[in-house]
């Protein structure tokens, strides 16, 4: 930074300098370029010597709170301690460097009024000291954005209240600078000339001098107007393509991006927006995966696509339900945090395997599963198939579970599992204030009873003759028919089949 407001100095006081000396002066003989006056030169080095001195005295000044918070900041301190007037200052730097450019320009166009008696000297160096204070400002923006987000790790700038040197004001200083400064200038200056030239002895020289004066004016607001115009860009495309770079980067499901925020205007607000709304993203996906662990992953998308309406679908499904055998005498036995650990363990392996095999589970009830394969959240033609082989799934985790518990000194869990398949009704049941997904009917019912019948027929799984009908690939199963079972709540008895470990 010091570089830049040093070099755009020395360039400005120069160009105007070489100006005032060489060009301005009307010719008095026939030569249309006055030669240099070493008093000229010297004026011009001690006072443009001077002026830089104090302005680099001033940065140095100014610019010591921020250079005190830089160094505890680097020595661990934290950036949320910064002070509101230090903020700020490291906010406004860029446009304090400017200003102090401005001021120095200004300095120098009164200094040369007052010396030449000339008020001519004070606006021509006034507006040359306003396209180096333009191109100061733009150039130590850039290079400050870089020091911006070790003070502001949060981005969070628009916080601070400060003055906000917006996008739009800057673009319309740019354009009167390129714009309008030099066709000005031109014109101006040309109609001078133009009036020199009727009464002069020396025409000629008039308008040669004239020529040159035009060319001087052209070739420096060129140069201007194209450096003033790649640190304008730079200053809104930068940002610009970072924002485009997140927001890609955001579309590929990576919701932890975050933009760098290094400006205190409508870009800068920008970022902080796409950062706000990427930490809203992060915490919507949090909230949906914690939904998915209470309820299971199909509800929750569900969910989270159609909303939350009460309401049921009656459809053809088979249902899977199980439960621990003899439950209440183990919880006896065990201490309860080492019972839910038990219990915990028991239900993601039997979860995974109804998950592997497509199935659904609506409903844990203490030790008991209940899972439904076939409803509107994962429609299968092969509801049945998946459900036996869910419950044959279920009882070898359970017996790679039991070995786990023997080698650990813990008692072993049995279970039993029935299968149904017929009609439900499969939607959300509740209230306003809460619902669940789950089905309900004699299905259901069913699956429940022939659990609680393997305890007395001696078999682990028992399925419904609908259920075994209804099957295709697995009918080569040694399922075993059992007839004239009585069921709770069924009048007369049914026929079942039993399917060993």
């Amino acid at each position: 930074m010091a570089v830049l407001i040093s070099s755009a100095t020395a360039f400005g006081a120069l160009i105007v300098f070489l100006y005032f000396a060489l060009i301005d002066p009307v010719p008095v003989d026939d030569a249309a370029l006055r030669s240099l006056e070493t008093g000229s030169v010297v004026t011009f080095a001690v006072v443009g010597a001077g002026i830089l001195v104090g302005a680099i005295i001033m940065v140095v000044w100014l610019g010591r709170p921020i250079r005190v918070w830089l160094r505890r900041i680097e020595d661990g301190a934290p950036a949320a301690g910064l002070p509101p007037n230090v903020a700020r200052l490291v906010l406004l730097w860029p446009i304090i460097g400017a200003s102090l450019v401005a001021a120095g320009s200004l300095v120098v166009a009164v200094f040369f009024a007052i010396l030449y008696d000339d008020p001519g000297n004070f606006v021509g160096i006034a507006i040359g000291g306003a396209v180096g204070t333009t191109i100061v400002y733009f150039g130590t923006d850039l290079i400050w954005r870089r020091q911006v987000p070790t003070f502001f790790p949060d981005g969070d700038l628009s916080a601070v209240r400060t003055f906000r040197l917006l996008v739009r004001r800057r673009l319309l200083v740019a354009f009167l600078l390129i714009g309008g400064l030099t066709p000005t200038l031109l014109v101006v200056l040309s109609l001078a000339r133009t009036r020199s030239v009727l009464d002069a002895e020396n025409p000629q020289a008039i308008v040669d001098n004239l020529v040159l004066m035009q060319l001087f004016i052209l070739g420096v607001g060129l140069v201007t107007g194209v450096i003033t115009a790649v640190l304008v860009a730079r200053a809104i495309v930068e940002p610009l393509d970072a924002l485009q770079a997140a927001m890609r980067r955001v579309e590929g499901n990576e919701l932890d991006t975050r933009v760098v925020v290094t400006t205190n205007d409508e870009l800068g607000y920008l970022g902080e927006r796409f950062n706000a709304m990427t930490a809203g993203l992060r915490q919507g996906e949090r909230v949906r995966e914690l939904f998915g662990l209470y309820v299971s992953a199909e509800v929750a998308q569900a969910a989270v696509d159609t909303g939350a309406g009460l309401g049921g679908t009656l459809v053809e499904c088979s249902v899977v339900f199980s439960d621990i055998r003899d439950f209440t005498t183990l919880s006896e036995r065990m201490s309860p945090d080492r019972l839910v650990d038990v219990i915990n363990r028991y239900m993601t392996a039997m979860v995974s395997v109804v998950v592997e095999h497509g199935g659904v589970v609506t409903r844990f009830a203490g030790d008991s599963i209940l899972a439904v394969f076939g409803t509107p959240l994962n429609p299968m033609p092969d509801h049945a198939d998946r459900a036996v082989q869910a419950a044959m799934g279920m009882r070898r985790a359970l017996a790679s579970f039991n070995e786990a518990e023997t080698a650990e000194g813990l008692p072993n869990l049995e279970s039993g599992v029935g299968i149904a398949t017929g009609p439900a009704i499969a939607g959300n049941i509740g209230g306003r204030e809460r619902i669940e997904y789950t089905v309900m009917g004699d299905t259901v019912n069913l699956a429940a009873r022939l659990e609680d019948k393997t305890k007395d027929v001696g078999a682990p799984i028992l399925m419904s003759a609908e259920t075994y009908r209804a099957l295709g690939d697995e009918r080569d199963l040694r399922a075993t028919a059992m007839t004239d079972v009585a069921i709770k709540g069924k009048h007369d008895p049914v026929t079942v089949y039993a399917l060993p470990d």
